[in-house]
């Protein structure tokens, strides 16, 4: 889940002006700390609109091995597919026929399943998350618990959450705001939550605690510890994003760890 919101550029774009943000993060394994993968992101903008997102999951020496392309037309609830060819394994949500349809591959030969989400205004899919947080910070702040209705593509199905504000802390020496996104009901206490760090002064993701989309060779969650670095957030522009939606995937040389 890679949720990151907006950055300021000097001078601001004009109401129909397109910009470009690409910015990098690393991820490594909860319980070793050991490199698990890469992650580079293209943002465009239209307006002040996020528009269209392009993520790479690259392996250690650069080669990216999956991609997820996001379309931000609802911004809760975005069309967006995610492909790794290291397991095969493909998800996502899209348009078909007036109705929103939600898909899962487990991995290679594995039959793809689908299933039509019933008329239900309001849920949060992948990267929305971000929206989400970002349209209910002052609840958040003031303490409130939160549910969301979340899709879990692997289950076809959209799943109660709980969004809540653990706690104020600080990271790499800035002050940080930490929510913890957890199944609703019993399953909460049962099954570890989301962890996302989100900075002060400007609400930007900066670390993200918990299950990966991507997965390892017996299709289960990867548990990762993902770090966005400010030195790596850069103004670009329409040829990069080009660059990431056109890039070839190959697996790394190790799957899943120690790519």
């Amino acid at each position: 889940m890679l949720l990151l919101s907006a950055v300021t550029l000097a001078g601001g774009p004009g109401p129909t002006d397109n910009r470009y943000v690409a910015y990098e993060g690393n991820a490594a394994a909860r319980q070793s700390s050991g490199f698990l993968y890469g992650e580079r992101d293209v943002l465009e903008y239209r307006g002040a609109r996020l528009a269209r997102r392009i993520t790479l999951y690259t392996c250690r020496d650069g080669t990216a091995f999956a991609r997820k392309t996001v379309d931000y037309a609802d911004g809760f609830a975005p069309d967006f597919a995610l492909e790794d060819v290291a397991t095969g394994m493909t998800e996502g949500l899209r348009g078909e026929s007036g109705s929103r349809v939600v898909f899962y591959r487990a991995g290679r030969g594995e039959p793809e399943k689908s299933a039509a989400l019933r008329p239900a205004p309001g849920f949060v899919a992948d990267a929305g998350f971000d929206e989400f947080v970002q349209a209910h910070w002052a609840e958040l702040m003031a303490g409130q618990e939160l549910t969301m209705r979340f899709l879990v593509p692997s289950h076809l199905k959209v799943i109660g959450f709980q969004v809540t504000h653990l706690r104020s802390d600080r990271f790499e020496g800035a002050p940080v705001e930490v929510l913890r996104l957890k199944l609703s009901g019993l399953w909460g206490y049962i099954l570890p939550g989301i962890d996302v760090y989100y900075r002060r002064a400007d609400r930007i993701l900066v670390r993200y605690v918990g299950l990966s989309d991507l997965r390892d060779a017996a299709h289960d969650n990867l548990q990762v510890d993902l770090t966005y670095r400010d030195t790596d957030r850069r103004a670009t522009d329409a040829g990069q994003f080009d660059g990431a939606r056109r890039a070839p995937l190959a697996p790394c040389a190790r799957h899943p760890a120690g790519r």
